[in-house]
């Protein structure tokens, strides 16, 4: 029975064991649970205790707007899982240990850059983004103050990169418990006022983020210098690593990255910006479902990550069918672990949305769109972990002219269509205007497909 479920799902026995497959998503499964997920709803459930919608909405428009900047974050990491994976698998551990040192500059420029940014210009995003000027006094000092502890997540995340790609995802997993940890101790204590401390508000939000990538960084740090069994990748301590030619080769990789995640993450802001004109229950509205269908997507998440670097180091070993046989696996574990939460979620969308309204504000609106939009959910499965293998095998130009493409050709005239029909309500309105975004990454995921079933992505050079 086994060989032939194995022969109708398109399996053989090259890739990594199934068992070895589960062994490095679990951990990146709680990693990603602890990353993207529980600190935007941890958060937003302690900011709802205040009592008042402004401040939730001023905070969930707040940390959408950053949600780009940490897709930024990830693109550097991204590309040198995809150069250190290759050279970890050939066993040439000097240029790992250089790639770290590269990425360790890289990600801390490019997060301080943006720091300085955000600083001067908080007030003027929230009113880009056309929300109420109340809640322009409320975000501008908390958006300011995040966006150092975007900063560090930056630097954070160069170092768990650098870990998985030479195959370690327990330790990420760990340091991410840390800091998730620190994180809701510190949230609830300054936000709600407790233990004795002054009642912060979202400036206690702003933090605990500080606190919780702040005890990551250092951590890994200390990890990463004192492992004996990473002496391997280093002949001195990588800090001083540092080489212009390769930083421009890693940016070179980088930049298609960074522009294919960030032209989702600004799907997500130009969403919440269209949605921002039907009012504060609206705004309130999509940060509830955005964080609750994140929640149900996290398999999702962990599985692009794992994909990227397991396609990356089958191809440094030149094992061609393994890393197609590993994607099909990938995406098939994928399916059996997200379907079902996001049919947990349609069937009890008033009680998951009640714990982010104590005071009911919201709720009966929120909860009559959540399930169609979960729905539509699905359609972002294929190109969510098919990006992650293109990226893997360094064939990242496709991934970026793909979304870049259909986000600006399909998603943005569709949505402000849609944002600015008069005849039909706002329930409806919303779901159409949330559900063209599920459509726009349905049409990539098909493209994504038959650009791995043309067979030019694994010949891509790194």
């Amino acid at each position: 029975m086994k060989h032939v479920i194995k022969k109708f799902l398109g399996l053989n026995t090259s890739g990594e064991s199934t068992r070895n497959i589960l062994a490095y998503w679990l951990p990146e499964l709680v990693s990603a649970t602890i990353l993207i997920s529980l600190p935007p709803m941890i958060d937003a459930w302690i900011i709802s205790r205040l009592g008042s919608t402004t401040i939730y909405g001023a905070l969930g428009m707040g940390t959408n707007f950053l949600h780009t900047l940490i897709k930024i974050a990830e693109a550097i990491p991204v590309a040198s899982i995809a150069i250190i994976g290759r050279h970890n698998g050939a066993e040439d551990y000097k240029k790992c240990g250089e790639g770290l040192g590269d990425t360790f500059w890289t990600t801390f420029i490019l997060g301080f850059t943006q720091f300085v940014i955000i600083f001067f210009a908080a007030s003027n995003i929230y009113r880009w983004l056309g929300v109420p000027e109340a809640m322009v006094r409320f975000g501008t000092p908390f958006l300011q103050l995040k966006s150092l502890g975007v900063l560090l997540i930056f630097v954070t995340l160069g170092l768990l990169g650098f870990m998985r790609a030479v195959k370690n995802t327990r330790i990420p997993m760990l340091l991410n418990l840390i800091g998730i940890a620190s994180f809701i101790i510190v949230d609830y204590t300054l936000v709600l006022g407790k233990l004795g401390f002054p009642q912060m508000g979202l400036m206690g939000s702003a933090v605990a983020t500080i606190v919780q990538y702040g005890v990551m960084s250092g951590t890994a740090l200390a990890y990463i210098l004192l492992n004996p069994d990473y002496k391997k990748y280093f002949s001195h301590v990588f800090f001083s690593i540092f080489s212009i030619t390769r930083s421009l080769h890693l940016l070179q990789l980088s930049w298609p990255i960074i522009i294919d995640k960030s032209t989702i993450a600004l799907s997500y802001v130009w969403l919440s910006k269209t949605l921002a004109g039907m009012g504060k229950y609206s705004i309130a509205t999509y940060d509830v479902v955005k964080n609750l269908e994140r929640f149900a997507f996290l398999p999702v998440m962990a599985s692009a990550g794992v994909i990227t670097f397991l396609v990356s180091n089958a191809l440094g070993a030149h094992d061609y069918e393994g890393a197609k046989t590993n994607i099909k696996k990938i995406y098939y574990l994928t399916c059996a672990t997200v379907i079902p939460a996001l049919l947990i979620l349609c069937f009890n969308a008033s009680y998951f949305i009640s714990h982010f309204d104590p005071n009911n504000k919201f709720t009966l609106f929120a909860a009559s769109v959540l399930p169609a939009i979960s729905l539509l959910v699905f359609f972002d499965f294929t190109q969510v972990v098919l990006a992650g293998a293109l990226r893997g095998a360094g064939d990242v130009r496709t991934v970026m002219w793909v979304r870049v493409l259909v986000c600006s050709l399909f998603f943005l005239p569709v949505s402000y269509y849609l944002s600015n029909l008069t005849t039909i309500s706002n329930a409806v309105k919303f779901i159409l205007v949330y559900g063209s975004f599920y459509v726009t990454t349905g049409i990539m995921g098909l493209i994504f497909l038959y650009r791995i079933k043309s067979k030019k992505w694994i010949k891509r050079k790194i």
